[in-house]
């Protein structure tokens, strides 16, 4: 499947409130991507090095406010991907949820996505506790935005009518950013937010 169908039908499903399926769509447009990127790469290493490598992207859109690069999460993850060998937002991404779609699983219990993307724009609200993470379905559109923003994508589209959104900014239509990561910096400054790293390193004494 293309990615640009893939990004569409993410959204379709979103609107229609099918969080879920939304999420699957989402994970197979940067499955895709980054089968593009990093063509050498098996699957687990070529998705979570794209997710990284797009964090300036990615943290705004689906989890604006937290810092992605230095946040480590409490839950168990096959073979972390993330410097110093505890999981990051790729890892959780990639091992719980395109794992579980990837191999029509059930998504395992406490990592359910929070449904607040409809909410006030710029706020996460995340429900974390030792071996779970709910993640908001914010991060739904993160992983959107980092195929769509994309530069190996430039080529992609999908129907007229197709939209992104980055805080009180005016809407970006799907066809008109594919590629533009570089041009989303620019947007992401009219809304400087700060940065805070999670930090559960006192739950690992306890």
């Amino acid at each position: 499947m293309k990615v640009g169908d893939s990004v569409r039908k993410a959204l379709l499903d979103w609107d229609q409130g099918e969080v879920e399926a939304a999420m699957i769509h989402a994970c197979n447009a940067v499955n895709g991507t980054a089968k593009k990127a990093y063509p050498t790469l098996g699957d687990a290493a070529a998705f979570t090095r794209l997710l990284r490598a797009n964090y300036a992207v990615l943290g705004p859109m689906g989890a604006p406010g937290v810092d992605l690069v230095n946040t480590r999460f409490p839950v168990v993850i096959k073979n972390p991907k993330a410097p110093g060998g505890k999981p990051d937002l790729a890892d959780v991404v990639y091992g719980i949820h395109r794992c579980s779609h990837g191999h029509g699983d059930e998504l395992p219990e406490g990592f359910e996505l929070v449904s607040n993307s409809a909410g006030p724009t710029q706020v996460t609200r995340m429900e974390i506790e030792r071996g779970k993470v709910r993640l908001s379905d914010r991060i739904i559109f993160g992983l959107l935005a980092v195929a769509v923003f994309s530069p190996i994508n430039s080529k992609q589209s999908v129907p007229a009518g197709y939209w992104l959104k980055f805080g009180n900014q005016p809407a970006l239509e799907v066809n008109e950013w594919w590629g533009r990561a570089e041009d989303f910096a620019a947007i992401v400054a009219l809304e400087p937010l700060p940065l805070v790293t999670l930090d559960f390193s006192a739950w690992e004494s306890n």
